[in-house]
């Protein structure tokens, strides 16, 4: 049974989509309210596994509050079309949605959806107590699961980087994940998604430093956090 919150402005609105999830025996709730105190709420929200934002809901309010839900491990969904966004000046929350329900998608292609996320975050949360037990061991299985694409790019090129010894430079991160000359939006981006990563691996129980600031060089991976971030690739 997935645990599913649907922020919308309209509650009406999403008497549809409520039904068929509690239909596949999901449990639902709709707010209105969630998303600006999501802030002031982190143990409600974290008892959620994922957020659907409804088409009701603007991309300008998502962009101010989506990555208070990826730091508390989240999956984000959309209902809507992220064709829209494409030539829009929140184009870069392309990366950081975790998946579309498109507004003609059939009962069964919508619980399919929901399941691909909640399997995961499942398989991950088993591997966790079968080698933590009782101890608040790190659990890397479940902080890979929760990174966003830009926050893995982060990682990736990080990893690539410090493996031959070179040093990678802000602006030079901000080129390889969003492909693009650099602006202070990017720039401002990136220091959004060292404090979200820095935040899930405190929440899955990695120690302090794993992901190193460096003033004027960039960042840097811990021991810890490289060999890690090699297994996984591999």
């Amino acid at each position: 049974m997935a645990r599913i919150l649907i922020i919308t402005r309209n509650l009406l609105a999403e008497q549809d989509l409520q039904a068929i999830l509690q239909r596949s025996n999901d449990e639902v709730y709709c707010s209105s309210d969630l998303m600006a105190d999501a802030r002031l709420s982190p143990e409600i929200i974290q008892y959620f596994s994922l957020v659907i934002f409804s088409d009701t809901v603007s991309t300008l309010d998502i962009s101010k509050c989506y990555s208070f839900f990826k730091e508390n491990g989240l999956a984000i969904l959309r209902k809507g079309n992220k064709n829209d966004l494409k030539k829009s000046e929140f184009s870069y929350l392309i990366e950081e949605i975790d998946d579309w329900i498109d507004r003609d998608a059939s009962e069964i292609e919508i619980i399919e959806k929901i399941a691909k996320f909640t399997s995961g975050q499942k398989k991950a949360r088993a591997a966790s107590d079968e080698t933590s037990g009782s101890k608040k061991e790190k659990n890397a299985d479940l902080f890979f699961f929760s990174l966003s694409s830009n926050e893995k790019k982060l990682l990736y090129h990080l990893y690539q980087y410090q493996k031959e010894g070179r040093v990678l430079s802000r602006e030079k991160l901000c080129r390889l994940i969003w492909e693009s000359d650099v602006t202070k939006s990017n720039l401002c981006q990136l220091s959004n998604l060292t404090h979200r990563i820095k935040k899930k691996l405190t929440v899955n129980h990695f120690p302090d430093g794993e992901l190193i600031t460096s003033w004027n060089k960039g960042y840097f991976l811990g021991d810890l956090l490289f060999s890690e971030v090699e297994k996984f690739m591999d």
